[in-house]
């Protein structure tokens, strides 16, 4: 966090900081009168004032650049939806930032697995900077997960009785967690005054009548499924209760279907071709981001520890996941994240790039992580548990080192406002420390120490000056008093310097000539401390990295990862030389080490592009050895390749080859991910695990049932060819995404006892008519032929809903699925229809691999 507790000269030096809009180094005349010109005709409204906006103005909506808008009105500017990072779009468009907030309904937004109601740093700014209360509007209930989150990112954990449990039991530099958090949960304005939740928030609840009055004539009401503002007893804006999230990336429209789990390039039988590939280091870090939540121009601070080719991401900023799909870095690379602590500059990626992908390992102690799922468990309306299931936990514990992929990671508690991890991680003789969010300032931690705050082992090591023996120093600055002044680190000797990066902190606010520098931002500016390296056991980890995330080495023992590592060898190929050719005998199988694969077809057309820790070639193991596709190396490319011989040796009596012998069988039959326009936008790697899961075809008659009502749920599907019938209760609504029918929610129901009752006599005398001792469990027995019941308009079988199921459309009951309870809907074929199944522990299976699609599937049954 940027500005926190602070005396009030230096929350109005901040102010005027922070105030400046301009780009580091520009001054206020930097613009040219075209320019101006230029914006004011472009966007002209976005140049008015609160004093500017009259009542004749009808339209006068802001729409912000990473989503939501501000509605002018005569009580203030009040903005609709917040998303990470918001307040810097008021401060970019030269707008005041808005001191009243409209809360969305559902304030997770589970396409892009990211919060649309990120109040924290407008809260902040408001009260540290403006030193005024923000308005929150919003219900009983949005209050109560509000305060619950406020609790855990303004004030930290109620609970900490299990804090010394985050200690090994030798440690001798334990801080005081109750003494320091209470030291910094005071109002800076008023240190006698404890900080509270309700001096930095007023809340306004929607009354009986679903409406806010602000005062001065305006309204706020809610209103199916809108937010409708009033002045003067005029409507003058209305806003979809409905957050439309805005990235900054040319093929954004994209995204706005599916959120994450779109391919931007979704052209058939098209990829993207990265011109610039990215080869991890075997150390180093690529600095993501290295400013502060108030800084309109830099991004938050996020960070990847390279570590033997494999990526360690810490606190990762909101997208960062794109950043590392347009240079060809599968997701899957990146397996850990370390959360240091829980502010929203720090965490609000977090939770968003554990769910964009395969399964991600959190790190972080048990205190920061509970905090975090506490914290997140609000924010989403999951529960805590639920929220655990998405992630795995490796744990901390301060005072005994942590072996990731080879590195050894030493953490400790760095001095904050909420505990905060820092750390040193070391690797074949190099060294990077990271300060985390702290204050670091001799004098006044000596002055805090004679309080009684913090022990005289902790004063120690807080002022110890092993940090600074590092290869490599990532230090924090901003404001104090949790956080280091950048003024003291430029007293720091040159050759410190030299291996210092400032970082939390914009490169304008780096005292000049003082011979400290912010890191380059963005994975060609990677801080590399060991390239390539001549040692032998970091050699082999690096290639032991590469093989255990091929997912078909998933479930391979210890002596099958052997075999393959002994059995493998390096080839390099020159850019544009030819690596297979169709048609032709196929023996290889290859990993990518380096470098960037093209795999293309004139018969039929398709064109992808593989890059690092991506694999091909299994498909000559089958097809009469020959290969589908021809393979050329777009630049200089290192592969690892296992011979077929080899291969069969280590799998040919084991699962491998039973999901590989699968896989080309579901592909020769039909491109059933193709046809599906969701799926059809998952990873490469996504896709190949489901296929791999697919089972066989069956083939339903016209009118016969392939789904019964009440049984338990053991299968989904794809229809390959016909067409089937959903038969849906009255209470299921079907969301329309960007016109697409992605799935089909159960609402709760608000019609009446008597109503429910005359819908279940519907339903039971719709299964009578249609009823078969058959689920998709029984597939081997024979389906007599039945026909469809005709029912009379004037019935109230209008109650019932259906929804057609045509090629390429997937049917499933996730929840029931998930949760193994019994189907709540009726399946029946239109025609004679023909599937392809995935069993219900599969897909289970494919979902805990996933989490983010187990999220975003969560109540669906129809994905088109």
């Amino acid at each position: 966090m940027a500005c926190h507790f602070v005396n009030e000269q230096e929350v109005l030096e901040y102010a005027s900081m922070t105030s400046s809009h301009q780009d580091d180094g520009s001054d206020d005349g930097g613009q040219s009168e075209n320019d101006r010109l230029s914006n004011q005709i472009k966007n002209p409204i976005l140049l008015k004032s609160e004093s500017q906006f009259s009542e004749s103005d009808i339209s006068n909506k802001i729409k912000l650049p990473r989503g939501g808008s501000i509605v002018m009105t005569k009580a203030g500017a009040i903005q609709f939806s917040m998303v990470p990072e918001t307040l810097k779009d008021s401060i970019n468009l030269g707008l005041d930032v808005p001191g009243i907030f409209i809360v969305p309904s559902h304030r997770f937004d589970k396409r892009f697995c990211l919060s649309v109601a990120e109040f924290e740093f407008p809260a902040y700014f408001s009260f540290f900077v403006k030193r005024r209360r923000v308005t929150l509007i919003t219900d009983k209930e949005g209050e109560e997960a509000i305060r619950a989150i406020f609790q855990e990112t303004l004030l930290g954990p109620k609970d900490l009785s299990r804090f010394d449990q985050d200690f090994s039991s030798d440690y001798n530099c334990k801080p005081d967690i109750l003494k320091e958090l209470g030291h910094f949960a005071k109002n800076p304005f008023n240190p006698s005054e404890p900080l509270t939740v309700d001096l930095l928030i007023n809340f306004l609840i929607f009354d009986e009548q679903n409406q806010v009055n602000l005062g001065q004539e305006v309204v706020v009401k809610k209103e199916d499924q809108k937010f409708l503002i009033f002045e003067n007893g005029k409507q003058i804006a209305k806003m979809k209760n409905k957050v439309e999230i805005l990235i900054d990336d040319a093929k954004s429209n994209a995204y706005i279907k599916y959120g994450l789990f779109s391919n931007p390039n979704d052209q058939q039988y098209v990829e993207h071709y990265f011109e610039q590939t990215f080869t991890p280091p075997a150390f180093g870090v690529t600095v993501l981001g290295c400013s502060h939540g108030f800084d309109p121009k830099g991004s938050v601070s996020g960070y990847i520890f390279w570590i033997n080719g494999l990526g360690v991401m810490l606190d990762p900023p909101p997208f960062t996941t794109l950043l590392l799909r347009k240079n060809g870095i599968p997701s899957r690379l990146v397996k850990w994240v370390i959360i240091s602590h829980n502010h929203a500059d720090h965490d609000s990626g977090t939770f968003q790039k554990l769910l964009e992908s395969e399964k991600t390992i959190l790190i972080s102690t048990a205190t920061i992580k509970e905090s975090f799922v506490r914290k997140y468990a609000a924010m989403t309306g999951f529960s805590a548990d639920y929220i655990e299931s998405l992630f795995n936990f490796e744990r901390v514990i301060v005072g005994h080192p942590l072996k990731i992929n080879g590195a050894s990671f030493d953490f400790h508690y760095s001095l904050h406002s909420i505990p905060c991890l820092s750390f040193t991680v070391r690797l074949g003789g190099k060294s990077i420390y990271f300060s985390g969010d702290t204050f670091y300032e001799p004098n006044g931690l000596k002055a805090i120490y004679e309080k009684g705050v913090i022990s005289e082992s902790r004063f120690n090591y807080l002022i110890s000056e092993d940090k600074w023996n590092n290869s490599l120093i990532l230090h924090e600055a901003g404001v104090p008093p949790i956080h280091t002044p950048a003024k003291l680190l430029a007293l720091l000797p040159p050759e410190v310097k030299e291996r210092l990066r400032l970082i939390h902190t914009a490169a304008k606010d780096i005292p000049p000539d003082s011979g400290l520098r912010v890191p380059g931002v963005g994975l060609e500016n990677t801080i590399v401390l060991i390239n390539q390296t001549e040692d032998f056991r970091l050699n082999t980890i690096q290639e032991l990295s590469l093989i255990e995330n091929i997912d078909l080495f998933k479930h391979a023992n210890i002596h099958q990862v052997r075999q393959i590592f002994e059995s493998s060898i390096l080839k390099k190929y020159e850019q544009n030389q030819n690596i297979c050719v169709q048609d032709e005998i196929g023996t290889e199988f290859y990993i990518i080490r380096k470098g960037t694969v093209k795999i293309h077809s004139e018969n039929p057309v398709f064109v992808k592009y593989l890059h690092y820790g991506d694999y091909f070639g299994e498909g000559c193991f089958f097809n009469q050895n020959k290969r589908r596709a021809n393979a050329t190396a777009m630049n200089q490319c290192d592969l690892i390749t296992l011979s077929k011989a080899d291969f069969l040796r280590v799998f040919q009596h084991d699962e491998v080859m039973q999901k590989l012998e699968n896989l080309q069988v579901v592909r020769s039959q039909t491109q059933i991910m193709d046809k599906n326009k969701f799926f059809s936008q998952l990873t490469s790697y996504q896709k190949i695990q489901l296929e791999m899961l697919l089972n066989q075809k069956r083939v339903f008659q016209k009118h016969s049932m392939i789904q019964q009502y009440g049984v338990m749920a053991t299968v989904a599907f794809f229809v390959v060819s016909g067409k089937a019938q959903v038969i849906l209760p009255s209470d299921y609504v079907v969301q329309q995404f960007e016109g697409q029918s992605v799935k089909v929610n159960r609402q709760e129901s608000t019609i009446s006892d008597q109503t429910k009752q005359q819908q279940q006599q519907i339903i039971d005398q719709k299964k009578k008519r249609l009823s078969l001792p058959i689920n998709l469990a029984m597939l081997e027995q024979q389906r007599p032929n039945i026909q469809t019941p005709e029912v009379s308009e004037k019935s109230s079988i209008s109650e019932i809903k259906t929804y057609p199921l045509t090629s390429g459309m997937f049917f499933g009951e996730i929840d029931s699925i998930v949760q193994n309870r019994r189907t709540t809907t009726i399946v029946e074929a239109v025609e004679d229809t023909e599937i392809i199944i995935l069993e219900s522990s599969s897909l289970r299976s494919f979902l805990a691999d996933n989490p983010g699609l187990m999220v975003l599937f969560q109540e669906s049954i129809i994905i088109e």
